[in-house]
């Protein structure tokens, strides 16, 4: 088995849903993203806010197109779930909590 296939994870739908070609989408397998993939989003997205969709798309093999028509709770514990796999995000965490506490005490 190759490393990619390995670090592979999987996400089951709570809801699923079918592709416009046709295709019932029951659960995902999220593969491992390369500096190829971030490179080849930072060309047609400036802004890391961005990000995510295509990243998403390119993890899953799903086309955006498809990535729309998934149940909105689904996809937001996916986002969830893929910017603790790839570390994006980690730093916003971090600063709006150290943020939140400061306001509490002022």
């Amino acid at each position: 088995m190759s490393q990619t296939q390995t670090e592979a994870e999987i996400f089951v739908l709570q809801f699923p849903f079918t592709t416009a070609a046709g295709n019932s989408i029951s659960q995902l397998t999220l593969k491992r993203l390369t500096v190829k993939d971030l490179k080849l989003v930072k060309k047609t997205h400036k802004d890391p806010a961005d990000w995510d969709e295509p990243l998403i798309s390119r993890s899953t093999g799903l086309l955006p197109e498809d990535m729309d028509n998934m149940d909105l709770a689904d996809y937001l514990e996916l986002q969830t779930r893929f910017q603790q796999i790839t570390g994006l995000g980690k730093s916003d965490k971090d600063a709006d909590a150290g943020t939140g506490t400061a306001g509490e005490v002022v």
